[in-house]
């Protein structure tokens, strides 16, 4: 399976409604003007503080980004002449802007609300800090502009490594993941994986909102894992550390004994340790799921064990000769 040309998409851009319906219990949002204009688009996962528009300088003017409103602003236009602020507006107005957003319950000018009126700019306002309301909305759009698409395969957290387990369809990933839960681990998602890719190296599995934590299990049909077990044994994301690829077994086929080697798979960008597991009777191939997410986590905390044992065989190896 070639995950390396997985179908990838990203938002172009989101309307501001969006942020409004989910962050508004976040953020504590309020719509004071520009109701009309709540579907225009925000381009940038970035915010930008107009203090130098607001001064006159419009050059490299962040127009398409979430413009913030804080203490410094809210006072500076304070300041100005109504006449001079009614310029410095107007040459704003003059470019494609998102939304206003105020932190801190502050009012703006009268001016500005009525401008937003009459241009359609929404004017959202939050009682938090201006820091605060900064970096949850830059947190948000990162999430929503981040690359993401769709994978048949299924995940699941194992001993707090989220396994995505692939493979050809019938090859058994859905049973292995049923053994799994039964076994006490946590699943995420089957045969439709939504993967997100948030910052650089991470990579989220999430559950797909039609399908939710149901699986096929052929012979059976659809079960509700979530009903079934309680929802202690179902998450809705988990970050991806380890990929298994499940194959029919091939007595031809060289597979790996000692781990000396590390593989990797690249998925959206983000590098993800990799293996395959051959699949045949009498295998319990959840069991080595199991130990291999055991064994990923103390590689990542120092310990390889192939590594240390090859070590130690060459160190006696060295001591015999010598």
């Amino acid at each position: 399976m070639d995950l390396t040309k997985l179908k990838v998409k990203r938002k172009q851009f989101i309307p501001v409604s969006r942020m409004l319906e989910h962050m508004t219990q976040d953020l504590d949002f309020e719509l004071l003007a520009g109701f009309q204009g709540v579907e225009r688009p925000v381009f940038s996962w970035d915010v930008n503080r107009p203090g130098l528009a607001l001064s006159g300088y419009l050059d490299y003017f962040a127009n398409d980004r979430v413009q913030v409103l804080g203490n410094t602003e809210i006072h500076f236009m304070e300041r100005m002449r109504p006449a001079e602020l009614a310029n410095r507006l107007n040459n704003m107005f003059s470019f494609e802007i998102p939304a206003f957003v105020l932190s801190r319950n502050l009012m703006p000018q009268t001016m500005l609300l009525d401008m937003c009126n009459r241009y359609g700019v929404p004017v959202l306002r939050s009682t938090m800090s201006t820091d605060e309301v900064i970096s949850r909305i830059i947190l948000y759009l990162t999430q929503e502009f981040s690359p993401e698409t769709v994978l048949h395969g299924t995940a699941v957290d194992v001993y707090g490594v989220g396994c995505l387990v692939v493979g050809k369809p019938g090859i058994g990933k859905s049973e292995t993941a049923l053994e799994l839960v039964e076994r006490g681990h946590r699943l995420v998602a089957d045969d439709m994986v939504e993967l997100k890719r948030r910052r650089a190296d991470y990579l989220y599995a999430q559950t797909n909102r039609t399908v939710k934590h149901c699986m096929e299990i052929r012979g059976l049909g659809i079960i509700d894992v979530r009903a079934l077990y309680g929802v202690g044994r179902v998450r809705n994301f988990k970050r991806i550390g380890l990929v298994a690829e499940l194959e029919e077994w091939d007595d031809k086929a060289a597979y790996d004994r000692t781990g000396l080697q590390e593989h990797y798979v690249d998925i959206i960008g983000v590098r993800i340790p990799y293996m395959r597991i051959p699949v045949r009777p009498g295998r319990n191939v959840a069991i080595i799921i199991e130990v291999a997410a055991l064994n990923q986590r103390l590689k990542e905390m120092g310990v390889h064990t192939a590594r240390d044992l090859n070590e130690d065989i060459m160190r006696n190896n060295r001591g015999q000769a010598g």
